[in-house]
């Protein structure tokens, strides 16, 4: 059994890479919420020369929520804390959206859903409607940064959550095919953690149950994550911490999230307070200034 943790070679999801200054950047990517259960199934060989004690496992459920392996297992479903009530409240947001929603044009033409009778009598060539949308569809990333400060309430992360979801498929219902990425991103020194997670390909719908754990499960970031570090082939310290936040231009920078992308910062940098999701979604819009994108709804009114 090793105790330097996994390597690239035994650990398809791993990627070791070099970034400029020095920085060594252990990249994990996993293409599914499932992937990730798949991965820590296999009670990969944790880092003992780093890791003296193992948080993942230690941290009081008060503060990491449920066991490791019940967390490792919510991986693909099963986490239902305040579900409903993030259903409801996404709906509400929902009901909203669509008095926003990109008008979709009629023309007429020689092949269609409908005749168009006054045509076809008139013997036109064209005479049957067929319904497009006025743009083609655009592909547009969306990032999570999945961390956030140990005040943060649990209220905040949920509307954060509701918000971010509602914020994808309004950007769907406006012709946009939207590839949907969380991701942890810390450092040691010259070491960086960078785990991202495939939520939704483009082309795939938006499946809120398979989202709603590692966006808002505590545990899924207290000891999903803190598991997977564990395993990581660290030379530095990290047993202090788990790593420290970077700031969000290098976070960028890193991961590789483009000027027209999406970045979905922790709630307090959204202006999330966790009290009015309508209010805490108007603050969220205007920060990530979608304007230009589409027609931002106001939810206050």
């Amino acid at each position: 059994m090793g105790t330097r943790g996994v390597t690239p070679e035994e650990c398809r999801f791993l990627k070791v890479r070099m970034y400029k200054n020095n920085i060594k950047i252990y990249d994990v990517l996993f293409h599914s919420v499932g992937d990730i259960q798949l991965f820590l199934r296999t009670d990969p060989d944790r880092n003992r020369e780093v890791f003296q004690s193992y948080t993942s496992e230690l941290e009081s459920e008060r503060t990491a929520g449920v066991p490791l392996e019940q967390a490792i297992d919510y991986c693909l479903g099963g986490y239902e804390e305040k579900f409903d009530q993030f259903l409801q409240l996404g709906q509400q947001l929902e009901n909203v959206n669509k008095r926003f929603v990109a008008q979709k044009r009629t023309e007429t033409t020689f092949v269609g859903q409908r005749p168009n009778v006054p045509a076809y009598i008139a013997g036109a060539p064209k005479n049957m409607y067929r319904t497009v949308r006025s743009e083609e569809k655009k592909q547009i990333n969306v990032f999570m940064n999945v961390t956030y400060r140990l005040n943060t309430t649990p209220e905040q992360i949920q509307h954060r959550g509701i918000i971010s979801l509602n914020m994808i498929r309004m950007l769907e219902q406006n012709g946009y095919i939207v590839n949907f990425r969380l991701f942890e991103c810390c450092a040691v020194h010259n070491e960086v953690f960078l785990c991202e997670v495939v939520l939704k390909k483009p082309g795939e719908n938006l499946n809120p149950r398979l989202c709603y754990y590692p966006m808002c499960g505590k545990s899924f970031l207290r000891r999903v994550l803190a598991r997977i570090k564990e395993s990581m082939p660290f030379e530095e310290n990290w047993q202090l911490g788990y790593g420290n936040m970077l700031p969000e231009q290098l976070i960028k920078k890193l991961v590789g999230i483009g000027e027209d992308d999406i970045y979905i910062g922790s709630p307090e940098e959204l202006h999330i307070a966790g009290k009015n999701i309508y209010q805490d979604a108007d603050a969220f819009l205007k920060k990530l200034n979608l304007s230009d994108r589409i027609v931002i709804p106001t939810y206050g009114e």
